[in-house]
């Protein structure tokens, strides 16, 4: 049964009535409880999700919190990992990490715990929040290896978790981090990060979301960077029942620069939906935004990519650039680059295509005894390529190319 965006907003308040959690964030759960109560869930009639539906979820995808449960086995990249496990902070008093890296508890610091974007489900997020987790790094810091956090969803029914993790990066400190979402559930993982650049920080993120196709999948992403702070983050998705991302980055100090690329994957029915905005707020900063995007059988990705100039931003140097490639007449691929420009003395760049994989190409590999699954691997490998090799670490390189080779061949 369909449940519409109002019954899904009743059922989220109705889940939340016996919710409870650490003491330092009872204001704010208050305050998001408030929110949500205030604002109303999307349907197709709202702009920003005019091409994704809500009708993957059901009541208890909002009504019931997802219990921890075991964690199975995880993909090793090396560093220091740290695991939640549908939503739920570990025992951090557990473990290891490195020299200059402080974890807490977010309700210690309750006051870090607000974002820049306020939504349904970020306010849902809020207000099922038992607790979340606080990364610091210090300043100065130059962390050694890789900080994997891991999210599991883990269950066998319609539920909900709600992982909130805050980042802060102090200045002239260098970090590597990753995010990696990974789950074969049912499980809607309603997610929400937030990394703050201090100044002349520097940065590395992927974000890699590899759940199975029953899962859900809402999130936000967050940036701030201050002065001469420079980051770089790496995007790595592959559709599933409902998977929709929202990044949201400020250039808030002189200076900053961005660069973000991505990959995203819709096979078989599943759905994936990138909304990227960028915020130029100050005066001579850059962002770079490369994002590549494949859709096959019945699969459909939607990216929206928005550039924001503001008044006072002079000097800005902003590119974005989305290319798709369709492997199927019954595919979609929707595409929205857009500027928003409020200064003269700028330079922005944008562009967007939607292809075919080409046939002649195709049939060069055929024709040298290729089959036809490696032939379309090999063509959809060569078109993402230039961001594989753009990774920096041996690591996540080595776990991406099997990823996305197996993505692209399943079903063929």
């Amino acid at each position: 049964m369909v449940v519409h965006a109002a019954e899904l907003k009743q059922a989220a308040i109705q889940g939340l009535t016996h919710v409870t959690g650490a003491d330092g964030l009872a204001d704010f759960r208050a305050h998001a409880r408030d929110t949500l109560a205030a604002v109303a869930f999307p349907d197709r009639k709202t702009e920003d999700w005019k091409y994704t539906s809500l009708k993957a979820l059901e009541k208890d995808h909002v009504r019931v919190l997802a219990a921890s449960t075991d964690t199975p086995a995880l993909p090793d990249l090396g560093g220091t990992q740290v695991v939640l496990v549908n939503g739920q902070i570990p025992d951090l008093d557990s473990l290891a990490l490195p020299a200059g890296v402080i974890a807490q508890p977010l309700s210690s610091h309750q006051d870090k715990a607000t974002t820049d974007m306020v939504g349904p489900f970020t306010a849902l997020n809020g207000a099922a929040l038992s607790d979340g987790l606080l990364l610091s790094i210090t300043a100065g810091a130059d962390v050694d290896g890789l900080i994997h956090i891991v999210h599991v969803a883990s269950g066998t029914q319609a539920a909900s978790a709600h992982p909130r993790l805050v980042i802060e990066v102090g200045s002239n400190a260098r970090v590597t981090l990753v995010e990696h979402y990974i789950g074969s559930s049912p499980i809607l993982t309603n997610a929400v990060t937030r990394i703050d650049a201090h100044c002349n920080s520097q940065v590395t993120h992927y974000r890699l979301q590899s759940e199975g196709s029953e899962a859900r999948h809402i999130g936000l992403l967050e940036f701030e960077l201050a002065r001469d702070a420079r980051v770089t983050s790496f995007q790595f998705m592959q559709g599933c029942a409902l998977r929709r991302n929202d990044v949201h980055a400020v250039m808030a100090e002189s200076g900053s620069d961005l660069r973000m690329k991505g990959i995203f994957l819709a096979r078989g029915k599943s759905h994936i939906d990138n909304h990227v905005c960028v915020e130029h707020r100050v005066p001579n900063c850059e962002s770079d935004q490369v994002y590549k995007g494949i859709a096959g059988e019945h699969g459909r990705a939607v990216f929206n990519g928005r550039i924001h100039i503001h008044d006072g931003a002079s000097g800005t140097n902003a590119e974005l650039s989305n290319k798709n490639l369709l492997l199927s007449n019954t595919a979609e691929i929707d595409t929205k680059p857009e500027l928003e420009i409020y200064n003269d003395d700028v330079k922005c760049a944008h562009g967007t295509t939607v292809g075919q994989m080409d046939a002649t190409q195709l049939f060069y590999l055929r024709s040298r005894g290729i089959s036809e699954i490696d032939a379309k691997r090999m063509l959809g490998t060569g078109f993402v390529n230039e961001l594989l090799l753009a990774i920096p670490d041996d690591a996540v390189q080595a776990w991406v190319t099997p990823w996305l080779a197996d993505a692209l061949t399943e079903g063929l």
